[in-house]
């Protein structure tokens, strides 16, 4: 019923083997009734911040399930009901285990809720002095389905997730390939730890008209499906490689690293820290070109590392993917050093030993997906396009900036219509029909969210609007002085401001547009492209090349490997311009 499915339990510990306790885990409760059989510690050991403690289990008890025929004869009915996704954020300095914190928080929402909005922080629970005590916030996870807004307790699966993010430092992995200690190093990837307190929360602020979200989730939950059923990989394939193209802005980068901060937050109990390994494409190309191809297997040797360790769960994500493909074209022509053509084999070698390993995953974005070959694209399991935001998507995102605006003392508080709300109304009535200031307002979002979506801007775009508007009409030197408080705007002029920046840019693209358009024809004249005198002979040449004499005249259509070509001659100067 939801596009999100739940992640099944992992395997039950044998009798004489208890699972680890760890200082980031997670545990399901779909609030039922707890078995009989349980473990009732009088103390635990626990590491907090690399230092080892010892907890005292006042007087609640760690239930584990040990009967493996636990399923009922109503699962099948339980597998209907839809999943709601509960995940609790310790403090950095909670001593209790987090399956004991699922137990009192599956307690506290049976005891005092009945309904749950999803995307929402649930509040209360601070009077519960244990739960106070250990953590930091408790949020409904968004709806799957994209369709509705809250969600009845006693008709769902509740499954709590227990995290504890890190704070840890962002690692840079640099090529030490020189003796000379004056030369300049080379970065080759960042090592984020996961889940990471920088991520948390980013994946709500991304907002998609699709359910595009929900079936990466469901993507992954697959490959845990069929990883731990020990399929094997040469009868059933699959490659563990996602791809995200799209225009430039759209997010796809920010998607990336809020999917792999979900996975581990989902699959903290399985595992007890993660990794996630950015990888710029530019950089796997030394400017020492010899070196890249040792370059590439240093990087690589230290990935293979992370996930010899099973208790780790790595996600790798190479941004701008097409640029391998451009420099793999490239060397095939002679344009780019031979070495280039060995290193992007040698990286596509990597992929396939990785595919083999349950606990990796592989992520690249594109903002060209045809300039990307074959021999890529066939490794890819899952392709989505991550497209400009529609007007539904637009106002959301604008609601969110106007909420942190309101919440940070910027615009007065004023109540605004959720865009389901807005659709309902707009849906049976033709508009808003309130002269309410918050209907009002959210009216005027409306009409700039579809001006902005007729501009074509994307969300990275949006999210700066606020601050270029206030930029350009509602700035005051006044604010410098130090006696002087810049005081809360109402609503209204702030949307008045930020639609009027839209009016202005809109203006500005009409006017390049046209001065564009003008530039193209004078370009193509002063080159004689469409002069009559030009021969047939001439004319089929240039279709066939795909490029003309000048260098620069493209046949309407081109063939993959002529796009990757074509990129690969343009990135020569960028990527060995040393």
């Amino acid at each position: 019923m939801r596009g999100v499915h739940e992640f099944p339990p992992p395997p039950r510990p044998c009798s004489s083997q208890m699972p680890e306790t760890t200082n980031t885990a997670s545990s399901s409760s779909h609030l039922r009734k707890q078995p009989s059989s349980f473990i009732s510690p009088a103390k635990a050991d626990f590491q907090v911040n690399g230092q080892q403690r010892e907890i005292l289990d006042e007087s609640e008890d760690m239930y584990i399930d040990s009967d493996g025929d636990a399923e009922t004869e109503s699962g099948d009915e339980e597998e209907d009901k839809p999943v709601c996704h509960v995940e609790v954020r310790l403090h950095p300095y909670s001593t209790r285990i987090p399956q004991h914190i699922s137990s009192l928080v599956s307690q506290w929402i049976e005891a005092n809720i009945t309904e749950m909005s999803f995307g929402s922080e649930l509040r209360g629970w601070e009077e519960t002095s244990s739960l106070d005590q250990n953590v930091e916030r408790i949020w409904v996870e968004e709806d799957g389905s994209g369709g509705e807004t809250s969600i009845n307790i006693a008709k769902a699966d509740i499954e709590i997730h227990v995290y504890r993010p890190s704070d840890d430092e962002i690692e840079e992995f640099t090529a030490d390939l020189e003796e000379n200690e004056d030369e300049e190093k080379v970065s080759a990837a960042s090592v984020r730890p996961l889940p990471s307190i920088e991520l948390d929360g980013v994946w709500d602020t991304l907002v998609y008209s699709d359910d595009i979200k929900s079936r990466l989730l469901n993507y992954i939950y697959s490959t845990v499906f069929f990883s731990e059923a020990d399929i094997d990989s040469n009868v059933v394939a699959w490659n563990r490689v996602i791809l995200l193209h799209g225009p430039p802005g759209t997010g796809k980068t920010s998607l990336c690293r809020a999917l792999a901060q979900k996975i581990l937050t989902r699959l903290a109990q399985r595992y007890r820290h993660g990794k996630l390994i950015e990888i710029n494409s530019h950089s796997l190309f030394s400017k020492w070109f010899s070196e890249s191809g040792k370059l590439v297997q240093k990087l690589f040797q230290n990935v293979t590392e992370m996930v010899d360790d099973d208790g780790s769960f790595v996600v790798v994500m190479i941004d701008e993917v097409e640029s391998l493909t451009a420099a793999r074209a490239g060397a095939m022509t002679g344009n780019e050093p031979s070495d280039a053509l060995r290193v992007v084999n040698a990286l596509l070698t990597q992929l396939d030993r990785l595919r083999t390993r349950k606990n990796v995953l592989v992520m690249t974005t594109s903002n060209l997906l045809g300039a990307i070959d074959e021999a890529f694209i066939s490794r890819v399991d899952l392709q989505e396009f991550v497209p400009l935001p529609p007007p539904q998507a637009i106002y959301t995102i604008l609601l969110s900036i106007i909420k942190e605006m309101m919440n940070k003392g910027l615009i007065k508080p004023l109540e605004l219509l959720t865009w389901p709300t807005v659709q309902r109304r707009l849906r049976s009535e033709g508009r808003l029909l309130d002269n309410r200031r918050g209907c009002v307002a959210a009216e005027a979002l409306v009409r700039l969210a579809t001006k902005c979506h007729a501009l074509e801007l994307s969300g990275r775009t949006l999210r700066k609007l606020p601050v270029l508007a206030h930029t350009r009409y509602l700035s005051s030197k006044s604010a410098f002085r130090s006696n002087t408080e810049d005081r809360p705007k109402r609503l209204e002029k702030w949307i008045e401001a930020m639609d009027r920046y839209v009016d202005l840019e809109a203006e500005k693209k009409k006017m390049n547009e046209m001065m564009s358009k003008k530039g193209m024809e004078e370009d193509k004249k002063r080159r004689g492209i469409w002069d009559e005198g030009k021969s047939a002979q001439t004319q089929t040449q240039t279709r066939m090349n795909g490029v003309g004499k000048g260098g620069h005249g493209r046949t309407p259509s081109l063939e993959r490997s002529e796009v990757g070509l074509l990129v690969a001659t343009k990135g020569t100067a960028h990527h060995h311009q040393h």
